[in-house]
């Protein structure tokens, strides 16, 4: 007889801890790390983001979706590799324990293309999404497109 327990016994626990400097060297100081027994109730928690592919000049939407609750002193931003930080478009409550937070990047260039994440900043703490990439096709704005109708028919003699 086997018994159904909620209780998890982690054996092995990965921490990686994130710097963003200006280039200078140094060291990162940890004073104390706390493992709870219980999530993060305070801070929302990103859902996967997906990845966008757009041709150049038009606008990249990544939408950025969460559970938990926002509230208007929470910061939110989507957050580029290379360092670039674009402020949210709008945010949309979806019920009243999810969200869906919505970042534009007009007029896309090849510059632009690469990893962004989303994060918030509450007062419990920061989220943070995993990293989808944008890809950005061609060089021009302006994309013409044909549409062509091949009909082939079988003549019968």
């Amino acid at each position: 007889l086997l018994k159904k327990s909620s209780t998890l016994f982690l054996s092995f626990l990965q921490i990686i801890f994130e710097v963003v400097t200006s280039g200078q060297h140094g060291y990162l100081a940890i004073d104390e790390v706390k493992v709870l027994r219980h999530p993060c109730t305070k801070i929302p928690h990103f859902l996967r983001l997906r990845n966008v592919e757009v041709n150049a000049g038009q606008i990249a939407a990544f939408d950025c979706g969460a559970t938990g609750k926002i509230i208007a002193s929470d910061s939110l931003i989507l957050q580029g590799l290379q360092g670039q930080n674009v402020p949210v478009k709008e945010t949309n409550a979806i019920n009243n324990r999810k969200f869906k937070a919505i970042f534009n990047i007009a007029n896309t260039t090849r510059r632009d293309a690469g990893d962004y994440r989303c994060i918030i900043h509450s007062e419990g703490g920061v989220g943070v999404s995993n990293y989808a990439v944008l890809v950005v096709k061609g060089n021009s704005g302006h994309m013409i497109l044909y549409t062509f109708s091949i009909i082939i028919c079988k003549k019968n003699y």
